[in-house]
């Protein structure tokens, strides 16, 4: 009788095991392992909401030095949003192509090399040091058209806030 209880027990847990691993079981599984988290808006609304705007402050900054105690707060809030957002967007989020984005290593890399981009400028914010702004400005070129020549969406703003990039004439 014990043997035929061991039996039972030793089926059912190879059944249940056989159960959870077949291929219906797997994908659920495997894309919550590789997304546990979502954004609850799109990339791109991430992109056009939060990168834009604290890219531009650091832009205007090379060529319109911060004055006060106040500007000075005002970009380092900034330089912290672009290093946050590069976190942000390494996570997929609402739109159409954020899983097929997040999941590609050439997707990650720009993400981070957004977050380490804000880092720096985190710091040259907090050293008050204008050439290192203006270095990062540069930067910020070079990753954001970068990123937007391997993922972009065809009109990336998608009308929601207007024109966003800054000229010297803006200010």
């Amino acid at each position: 009788m014990k043997s035929v209880a061991v039996a039972v027990i030793a089926l059912s847990l190879f059944a249940c095991s056989e159960a959870t691993t077949g291929t219906a079981a797997a994908e659920p599984e495997t894309a919550a392992a590789a997304s546990p988290y979502r954004l609850p808006v799109s990339i791109n609304d991430v992109m056009v909401a939060l990168v834009n705007d604290a890219a531009n402050p650091i832009w205007m900054a090379a060529w319109k030095a911060p004055k006060s105690a106040d500007d000075w707060k005002n970009l380092e809030r900034r330089a912290y949003q672009l290093q946050l957002a590069g976190l942000l967007i390494a996570t997929p989020g609402t739109g159409a192509l954020d899983e097929k984005w997040a999941a590609k290593p050439a997707w990650q890399q720009w993400s981070n090399q957004l977050r380490y981009t804000g880092a720096d400028a985190v710091a040259a914010v907090q050293n008050r040091d204008l050439i290192a702004i203006a270095n990062i400005g540069d930067q910020l070129v070079v990753v954001c058209e970068g990123c937007h020549t391997d993922f972009r969406l065809p009109f990336p703003t998608g009308g929601k806030f207007g024109e966003l990039s800054p000229s010297p004439s803006d200010e």
